[in-house]
This record gives C-alpha cells, sequence and structure tokens, in this order.
C-alpha cells in the first residue's frame, strides 16, 4: 500500500508550526513530527498594519529550517499557507515572494472561512462522534490569534458561521497600553470581549438551545497542558468525562484557578514564554464567555490544529480518508440560510436552482466544469434575489454587495467574488473583461461567462416566478440543444426572456438552445 509523507506549515499570528504525516488508505493519517517556533507576527500586523523587516528575516529563517526538516524526513508534498497576521499586512505580497526566495517554499494566503473550514474538517476525522453531537445545538468557538469563529450546528447542519475580531493575540496588543491604567486588568478584558458575544447571542442564540461547544484554536493545546498541571497538582480530575472533554462546572474551575495566576507563573508552570502565556487567559475567557451567554453543558477539545485541518484536507483530496460528514452541504445550508435571513423566494429559488443544475449536469462534455464550479453556480441561484430586500429596482447589484460582505464558511474570498459577479450580471448586459477592472484572470471570466450563461436560461425559464416548468429535460445532439419542461401554462412570458437570454448562451457555448413544451398527460 502506497504512503506518502506530507507536510503541513501553518504560518500563524502568533507561531509558525510544521507537523510532517505519513497517509495511506490503510492506516489513514499518522503524524511523525512537530515543530513550532513563536514569532509573533499578528502583534505588528495588528499594531503598526505592517511586518517588520527584522521579523520578516527571522520568519524566512525558520521556513528556511522547516525545508531541511522535510528534507530528513523525504517528504513528498507540503502546503504551506498562512493566516491573518500576512493576510492583513500591508506588505504581505513582498513577503511571500522574500519567504519563496530564501526557503523555495510557495506559501499561500488563505481567507478567514477557508481556514476554519479546514480545522472543521480536522474536528470532523478525529471527534468520531462528530455527526451525533451536532445533532443537538452545538457551536465550534474556534480562538485564533486575530479573531475567533463562531459556527452553529443544529439537527445535523450549518445554521450560520459568524466571525468576530476578538482573537487573543488582537485583544492583548489593543489593551496592552490600558494594563497599567487599571488595577484590574482581568475586568477591562471581560468587558471588551462580553460585548461583541453578547451581540452574537442576542443575533443567534435566542432560537437554539446550545447543549455543546467545540473548542478549537490557537492556544487551546497551552489551555489543555494548564488543564493537566492542575490536574496533577490537585490529583483530580477537573472534567467528569475525560482528558477530551470538559463538563460546564469542570471548566469554571478551570478557568477560576487560571485567573489566579498571572503570566509569569504560567509562563513558568508551562515552560512557555511569557508572550504565549499572556495569550492564554484572553483565550480561555471567550470560551467562558460563550458557556455564561448559552445553556451548554459540555465543551469538547479534539486539540486540532490548523496543521491538521491541512492534511486532512489533502488526505481527502488524495482519496486516502473519507469524512463522514458532508461539509459541503454545510456550504449549501449556509447560503440557505442567508437567503431565508433576507426572505428570499423559496420556491422561485428551489425552481431556478434544480433548472441551472439540470442544465448543468446534462452539459458538462460542453462546458468542461467541474464540481467546485457547479457548487458556486448552485449558491449563486440560492443568492441572487436576497438584494431585494434592500431595494427592489437594484436587487442584482444589493445582492452583489450582500454577497461580497457575507462569509461563507469553506468559500475563498476569490470564490465568493465569483459568485458576486455572477448574480450582478444575471441581468443586463454582460461585461467585457477589461471593464472587470482585473478582478480576475481570463480563465475566470471564461468560467463565469459559462455559469453566467446556464443561470440565464434557467432564470428566465421562470421569470413568472411560478414555477411552470417540470420535468426538465435537456437533450444535446448533433451540435443541437434542446430544453424541454411539462407544463399546461400560458408560457409566452418565459418563452420571450428566454430568447433574449438564448442569445448570450450563443455567445458563449457556439449553440442556440430551443425552448420546447411538453403537454402534461
Amino acid at each position: 500500500m502506497p504512503i506518502n509523507t506530507f507536510a503541513a506549515i501553518d504560518v500563524g499570528s502568533n507561531e509558525v508550526s510544521m507537523k510532517i504525516f505519513e497517509i495511506s488508505k490503510k492506516n489513514g493519517i499518522h503524524e511523525l513530527d512537530h515543530v513550532r517556533h513563536t514569532i509573533e507576527l499578528g502583534s505588528e500586523t495588528y499594531t503598526n498594519g505592517k511586518i517588520s523587516h527584522t521579523m520578516v528575516n527571522e520568519l524566512c529563517q525558520v521556513l528556511h529550517g522547516f525545508t531541511k526538516k522535510m528534507k530528513e524526513y523525504h517528504v513528498e508534498d507540503y502546503t504551506a499557507c498562512a493566516t491573518s497576521a500576512l493576510r492583513e499586512a500591508l506588505n504581505n505580497l513582498l513577503i511571500l515572494d522574500q519567504i519563496k526566495i530564501t526557503s523555495k517554499l510557495k506559501v499561500s494566503i488563505i481567507s478567514n472561512s477557508e481556514q476554519r473550514f479546514l480545522l472543521y474538517k480536522a474536528v470532523a476525522l478525529k471527534e468520531k462522534r462528530f455527526n451525533q453531537i451536532i445533532e443537538h445545538g452545538t457551536a465550534i468557538v474556534d480562538v485564533g490569534a486575530g479573531s475567533i469563529q463562531i459556527s452553529l450546528f443544529n439537527k445535523g447542519s450549518l445554521i450560520t458561521t459568524q466571525n468576530i475580531k476578538l482573537g487573543s493575540l488582537r485583544i492583548r496588543e489593543i489593551l496592552s497600553t490600558m494594563e497599567n491604567q487599571t488595577t484590574n486588568f482581568n475586568n477591562l478584558l471581560e468587558e471588551y470581549i462580553s460585548n461583541d458575544l453578547q451581540t452574537f447571542k442576542d443575533f443567534f442564540l435566542t432560537d437554539i438551545n446550545l447543549r455543546n461547544i467545540i473548542a478549537v484554536g490557537d492556544n487551546l493545546n497551552d489551555l489543555l497542558r494548564f488543564k493537566e498541571y492542575v490536574e496533577k497538582q490537585d490529583k483530580q480530575s477537573l472534567s467528569s468525562t475525560n482528558k477530551d472533554s470538559m463538563d460546564r462546572s469542570g471548566f469554571h474551575s478551570l478557568y477560576t484557578k487560571l485567573l489566579s495566576k498571572n503570566t509569569s507563573q504560567i509562563s513558568t508552570m508551562l515552560q512557555i514564554s511569557k508572550e504565549q502565556a499572556s495569550l492564554l487567559l484572553p483565550t480561555a475567557m471567550i470560551y467562558h464567555k460563550m458557556f455564561e451567554e448559552s445553556k451548554a453543558s459540555k465543551m469538547y477539545l479534539p486539540g486540532v490544529t490548523l496543521t491538521d485541518g491541512l492534511v486532512v484536507d489533502y488526505a481527502q483530496k488524495k482519496e486516502k480518508v473519507i469524512l463522514t460528514h458532508d461539509f459541503r452541504q454545510d456550504i449549501i445550508q449556509a447560503a440557505r440560510n442567508i437567503a431565508r435571513r433576507y426572505h428570499c423566494n423559496q420556491e422561485h429559488m428551489k425552481n431556478v436552482e434544480y433548472i441551472a443544475l439540470t442544465l448543468f449536469d446534462s452539459l458538462t462534455k460542453l462546458h468542461g466544469l467541474n464540481n467546485r464550479d457547479r457548487l458556486l453556480l448552485q449558491i449563486a441561484v440560492i443568492l441572487h434575489n436576497c438584494g431585494e430586500y434592500i431595494n427592489l429596482n437594484a436587487g442584482a447589484l444589493n445582492s452583489y454587495q450582500i454577497i461580497l460582505s457575507t462569509e461563507i464558511i469553506g468559500l475563498s474570498h476569490t470564490e465568493r467574488e465569483l459568485i458576486a459577479y455572477l448574480v450582478r450580471f444575471n441581468i443586463g448586459n454582460y461585461p467585457k473583461y477589461a471593464d472587470l477592472n482585473n478582478s480576475f484572470n481570463k480563465e475566470t471570466y471564461i468560467k463565469i461567462s459559462k455559469l453566467s450563461a446556464i443561470f440565464r436560461i434557467a432564470n428566465a425559464m421562470d421569470k413568472s416566478h411560478k414555477q411552470k416548468f417540470s420535468n426538465i429535460s435537456v437533450n444535446y445532439r448533433d451540435h443541437h440543444l434542446t430544453i424541454t419542461g411539462t407544463t399546461l401554462e400560458d408560457t409566452t412570458l418565459e418563452r420571450g426572456l428566454f430568447e433574449k437570454k438564448a442569445d448570450f448562451f450563443e455567445e458563449v457555448y457556439g449553440i442556440r438552445p430551443q425552448l420546447k413544451q411538453r403537454r402534461s398527460s
């Protein structure tokens, strides 16, 4: 059975880490080594907007050392990614170029939604009960250095995901200048954290009975080590279950003990730097506030990091592991929930979705697109009318703005832009490539054009919002394309609009579609 050696590298806001794994179909994923280096890139980004030359040099040296370690293990493939510190740094492109020159590593900056999505994949693989847990109200609370992501699940589906800029390092940097101005810095931290979490509760927790919290994040392993240290000192467990979970009272007890320690004490206890130790309290405080603002009774601690998510994603693409949870459906469900929030016409949306996906699936040889492109088309259809909630006369433009402003877990920023453009140009004249101001490369422009041509046809077939056509069939033969739908109703409106949209379809594909009506028996 072939075994792949793979390295996952995370250029994080507080540390740079690399895990090396063996991957095989028979044994799954096995960790071989884990190296970490504390470097607070986020401290400079969140304070100054840029990362200094000195710190960039240090980062390059660390990554160069990682490449040597990869050679020792004969690593066959790797993925290296950077998160919010580089994502928000004004000089990030220059930094990536210096990394490539000095270490020969290609580092990609991933979006926040991609980062959290990878972590969720790692949780689903490690936590065997994941599908069972999320049948009841569950919040995955991912506390990073720059922000936290709270994703709510219920009845096995994702309800919503929200990003809040309350990361442990960001909080520390923002409030550091005030530390000498108060006698109780902990209260200051709590006040700062409480406001946004209270708002989240008011918006999203009123209609859900939250039972579980799944905790992930940059400093969670240090919190677990603190838990183990306290248990050894007290010679008893803080949790009523096991090391991978804690009940409400157990976490409260742990949090109380953490509050009684200062940064120097934590640093000595855990043998970590004072900088790392200073991030532990903001991290624990966020989890504590989530317990306070909800009725959650249990916290699961899978102990996964972004590097675990990177290897799971890689192994899944290589078909070496199978995830039992369908995260693709979470992306779709998240879009449906956004559509409901803006009171979209559900019947119209479902009908256009059905027609569009039927066309896409029937024309694979014609368009040459893949399943990911199919998903992007589906999300665009689901969200295309959400802007009408704001203004009926500028629905497409408003939908475009909503999509760009709304994070959809599992989609990159570029993919969200693609969806937004699909929605924006669903009506009106389709723009020339030069008019997009280089937002996309030419290949992506062509992809948007192909998807848009299908989208326009599907939308035209339900122009009346009465779902007149059913049992859609598509016949493509001898350079002729016929779309047939069953109906007994008057389809004059739909036929008229279809002919107009067929012009663009013919321009894109070189074939003019014909709409035929099949009478119901």
